[in-house]
């Protein structure tokens, strides 16, 4: 099960469902699993990977039942997430999301393990993938 620590070092378990999906949708109007089936997946990708604060917005909504357990409110939750939080949480829900889908569809899922290298080359966004249109034909 993925984890993530926030900036005051509190541990978050990432445990993505069809429950935790529609709770992210609600908190930041993102759509996780289009993040791998929507038709604009590879733009999604780089949103997530470039709007920090879309990232906190789905990590709420992932996270809500645990900071509610906790009697943590959102302004705390959301004062937690900086600096490297946020690419910990980001991974985190990546890796999450991953694991949501069936084993089968994970083999042909077009995006990077969470733990990719941001600088490699084709993977200047994070996750994103590299465009197929670059990729030469067999």
């Amino acid at each position: 099960m993925p984890t993530f620590a926030d900036a005051r070092g509190r541990e978050w378990m990432v445990t993505i469902d069809t429950s935790t999906i529609r709770r992210a949708k609600e908190s930041s109007g993102l759509y996780l699993v289009d993040l791998i089936a929507g038709d604009d997946a590879e733009t999604l990708f780089k949103r997530l990977a470039r709007d920090p604060c879309l990232v906190v917005d789905v990590a709420w909504g992932v996270c809500q039942p645990a900071a509610a357990a906790a009697k943590i409110e959102r302004p705390e939750f959301d004062a937690a997430l900086v600096g490297d939080a946020i690419d910990a949480a980001r991974h985190a829900i990546l890796e999450g999301l991953l694991a949501f889908f069936p084993s089968r569809f994970r083999e042909v899922l077009p995006m990077r393990p969470p733990d990719a290298d941001p600088s490699a080359p084709g993977n200047s966004s994070g996750d994103l993938p590299a465009s197929s249109e670059s990729t030469p034909a067999p």
